[in-house]
């Protein structure tokens, strides 16, 4: 049962979060969760390359697999302070 004097969400709407911390905050925080899984993905795929890799490529495919953990650490530290920003905007 919803509490006395609270209206549902309208629809379209996430209920609790939106009136507080906005719809392009939501908007951002998606779009930077969805950028750090692109980013694993492409990591475990350059491992994969890596992995199976001939004698002769084994550097420049070990090279490419360095570049995408890199590329998806930076994108976990912005999906990281994305979240924490908006922790930070929501009340306890």
């Amino acid at each position: 049962m919803r509490p006395p004097g609270r209206t549902p969400p309208s629809r379209g709407q996430t209920p609790e979060l939106t009136p507080v911390i906005g719809r392009q905050h939501l908007d951002d925080l998606v779009d930077d969760y969805v950028s750090w899984r692109e980013a694993c993905a492409v990591a475990s795929a350059a491992y994969d390359n890596w992995n199976c890799a001939s004698r002769e490529d084994r550097r420049l495919a070990f090279s490419e697999y360095v570049t995408a953990l890199n590329r998806e650490e930076e994108a976990a530290r912005l999906y990281q302070r994305t979240v924490e920003r908006l922790a930070a905007m929501t009340p306890a």
